[in-house]
C-alpha cells in the first residue's frame, strides 16, 4: 500500500457544491483518494511521498467525450474545408495507409499529447480499436472504445457483414460505435443497435453535425439523424451523440427525455463551419453534455483547455450574453459532465474521497495563473496545457514535471513523422 500526499494545493473539487479548498491536501492510497483535508489538517496516518503544490491548482483530470486519437498522423491534412470536403479527402487517405501498426503509432502519439495536456480519459472512435485499447493500457490512459461500424468497407477494408459477425463473436462490449446515419442505411443501423442491446453496451455516433448532413439524411430516408436514431431505439441512457449541432426544439426534448448525452466539440464545429451547438438549451432541458476535442485532424489538437475556452467564449459571443455558460459550467462539462456521459462518474470526474485519483496539477509559478481570484475562472479563461506539470491516473503518476513517464516521447514522434511521410506520398 502506497500513500501519497499532495499538499499546499488549491483544490478545485468539482463536487456537487463546486467546493474549492485553499491550502488543502489530497491523500492518495494506491489508486484512490482516501482523504481530502482543509488547511491545517494533517493526514490520519503517515504517507510515503509528499508533493508540495506550492499553492497551485490541483483539479480533476479532463475527460474528452469525443475524439479519434489515432488520427494524429493526419493533423493539418485537410484544413479550411467543411465537413463533407474534409471527409472526401480524409477517407481515401486513411484507406491508403490503414493498418494496425499505423493505428498503434497514431494512438500512442494521441495519448502522449492528451496526457501532457491534462486529459486522463477519453471516448475514442477509430478503426482497429483493439490496438488503441492495448496502447492505452501501456500508457496508463483511461480509454473508452469499442467496435466501430460504417456502411461501406471503411478504411480498414472490412465489409459491414464481416465487421458485424466479428463483433458478435467478441461480445460483450463496453461500447459499440457507428460512424453516422449518413454513412449507413437504416437496416445497418438497426443491426448495430441490436448488437449494442445484446451486449449491454453503451453507444456512440456522429449525429446532426452540420446542416448538409441533416439535409442529406432527410432527403434519402425522410427522417433526420436524430429521428432515425430514435426509430431504432438508439436514443437512450448510455448513448452519446457527437456534435448534435443542428437540432430542433422537439429533438432537444426527445434527447432529454431519453437520457441521451451529447459530446460538444466547439473547436471542430468552428473550424469546419458546422455551426453553433445549442448547448444552453440542452443543459436547460436536463441533457448531460460533455466536452470533446474531436480528432486531431479536424480540430488539429487534443487540447481540452482550448476546448473549454472556445466553448465558454463562442456561446457568449453568439448569444451576445456574457453570462452564458459561466466558467463553473464549462469546467463541469469537461469533467463531471463528460464522466457522466461515459458512465464513469462514480469513479472519476471530481476530487472526492472514494473516487479514483485522476488528478492534474497546474504550475503555481505560471504567469498565466497569477493572480487567481477565482480558480475555476483561472482554469477556463487563463490556463493552458503549457501549465500542466503533473498528472495522475488511477493514482499512478503518468506525467511528472511535464515529462510523460509511460510513453517514449522521442521514439513516438519519430514514428509519427514516418507515418506523415508515408501519407504525403
Amino acid at each position: 500500500m502506497t500513500r501519497t500526499a499532495v499538499t499546499n494545493a488549491t483544490i478545485v473539487t468539482v463536487d456537487s457544491h463546486d467546493t474549492v479548498l485553499e491550502n488543502g491536501t489530497i491523500v492518495i492510497t494506491d489508486n484512490t483518494i482516501t482523504e481530502l483535508l482543509s488547511s491545517g489538517d494533517t493526514p490520519s496516518t503517515s504517507v510515503d511521498h509528499t508533493i508540495d503544490a506550492d499553492g497551485g491548482i490541483v483539479m480533476p483530470g479532463l475527460i474528452n467525450t469525443h475524439t479519434h486519437l489515432a488520427m494524429t498522423p493526419f493533423r493539418g491534412f485537410a484544413d479550411d474545408v467543411d465537413l463533407q470536403e474534409f471527409l472526401n479527402k480524409l477517407f481515401p487517405a486513411e484507406a491508403s495507409i490503414m493498418s494496425e501498426r499505423h493505428v498503434r503509432v497514431g494512438a500512442r502519439a494521441g495519448f502522449l499529447e492528451a496526457l501532457l495536456s491534462g486529459t486522463t480519459a477519453a471516448l475514442d472512435m477509430y478503426w482497429h480499436y483493439e490496438a488503441s485499447a492495448d496502447e492505452a493500457k501501456q500508457a496508463g490512459f483511461r480509454l473508452q472504445n469499442g467496435p466501430i461500424f460504417i456502411g461501406s468497407d471503411g478504411p480498414d477494408r472490412i465489409p459491414f457483414d464481416r465487421r458485424l459477425s466479428e463483433a458478435l463473436t467478441t461480445t460483450p462490449h463496453d461500447w459499440v460505435m457507428a460512424h453516422g446515419t449518413y454513412t449507413m442505411d437504416p437496416a445497418q443501423l438497426s443491426k448495430v443497435g441490436e448488437l449494442a442491446q445484446q451486449s449491454g453496451a453503451r453507444f456512440h455516433i456522429h449525429a446532426a453535425e452540420n446542416a448538409g448532413e441533416v439535409a442529406d439524411v432527410n432527403s434519402r430516408f425522410g427522417r433526420t439523424p436524430v429521428q432515425l436514431l430514435d426509430d431504432h431505439g438508439l436514443l437512450r441512457d448510455g448513448t452519446v451523440l457527437a456534435h448534435a449541432v443542428v437540432l430542433t426544439d422537439e429533438e432537444i426534448d426527445r434527447i432529454a427525455s431519453t437520457q441521451t448525452a451529447v459530446a460538444h466539440c466547439p473547436s471542430s464545429n468552428m473550424k469546419l463551419a458546422s455551426g453553433f451547438c445549442r448547448v444552453p438549451e440542452l443543459l436547460a432541458a436536463g441533457v448531460t453534455v460533455g466536452l470533446g476535442t474531436d480528432g486531431p485532424s479536424s480540430s488539429n489538437d487534443l487540447d481540452m483547455f482550448t476546448a473549454m475556452r472556445v466553448a465558454a467564449l463562442v456561446h457568449k459571443g453568439h448569444r451576445l450574453d456574457p453570462t452564458t455558460l459561466p466558467a463553473s459550467t464549462i469546467l463541469r462539462m469537461a469533467t463531471m459532465g463528460s464522466a457522466r456521459a461515459l458512465g464513469i462518474d462514480q469513479l472519476v470526474g471530481s476530487i472526492e474521497v472514494g473516487k479514483r485519483a485522476d488528478l492534474v496539477r497546474l504550475d503555481a509559478s505560471s504567469p498565466s495563473l497569477v493572480p487567481s481570484y477565482d480558480p475555476m475562472s483561472s482554469i477556463v479563461y487563463s490556463a493552458s496545457r503549457a501549465d500542466v506539470v503533473d498528472v495522475w491516473i488511477d493514482g499512478m503518476q503518468v506525467v511528472n514535471g511535464r515529462t510523460c513517464t509511460t510513453i517514449d516521447s522521442s521514439e513516438t514522434l519519430r514514428e509519427l513523422r514516418l507515418e506523415a511521410i508515408a501519407i504525403s506520398g
